[in-house]
């Protein structure tokens, strides 16, 4: 049982204090943004994000490859991949935090709303972030949804001037996770 963890966490590529308190986890995560923009809006989703997280310190570990979202259309795909994200050089983005107050919410008695602080890193770029979401508990698994923005110039996401009325500046993120206990 040990081995799994600790080769899930290598896997990761995320260092965990103690891994043996990884409690929930899953590899189908999915997180997905849209751009609204005046000539086009712009979507995409990816169905392989993978999430560690502790149920007994609200400890967080969320990893996803670049080249693992999808549009519609190829070209965008494209473009996102070599032009915008440079996946071939910025393979992945993470997040790594925790749930405040966590320690305080006892079995089924979790508020409706809750806050996720912690670090996110995008092309390398490490910015502190703190999203509201809801958690709740789905028999054994924890079920995690939350919207928030993301300012492209934050994490470096350069768009070319001609391009500016294409891209929004700030697109909207949405993560939905079911974590399911490590057994």
């Amino acid at each position: 049982m040990k081995t799994i963890i600790v080769i899930t966490t290598l896997l990761f590529g995320i260092i965990v204090p103690n891994a043996a308190q990884i409690t929930h986890f899953t590899r189908e995560g999915t997180a997905s943004f849209y751009s609204s923009a005046p000539l086009e809006d712009i979507e995409a989703v990816n169905n392989r994000v993978q999430v560690l997280f502790d149920n007994s310190s609200g400890e967080i570990a969320v990893r996803m490859r670049i080249e693992d979202f999808r549009f519609r259309k190829s070209l965008m795909q494209k473009h996102f991949n070599e032009n915008y994200m440079e996946s071939h050089i910025f393979a992945e983005s993470r997040f790594e935090g925790y749930i405040e107050g966590f320690e305080g919410f006892s079995g089924q008695d979790i508020p409706d709303e809750v806050t996720v602080n912690g670090t996110m890193t995008i092309r390398d770029v490490t910015k502190e972030i703190a999203v509201t979401g809801s958690l709740r508990r789905s028999g054994p698994h924890y079920v995690c949804h939350a919207v928030f923005p993301v300012r492209l110039e934050d994490y470096n996401i350069r768009i070319p001037r001609m391009l500016v009325r294409n891209i929004a500046e700030v697109v909207e993120v949405t993560v939905d996770f079911r974590l399911a206990p490590v057994n």
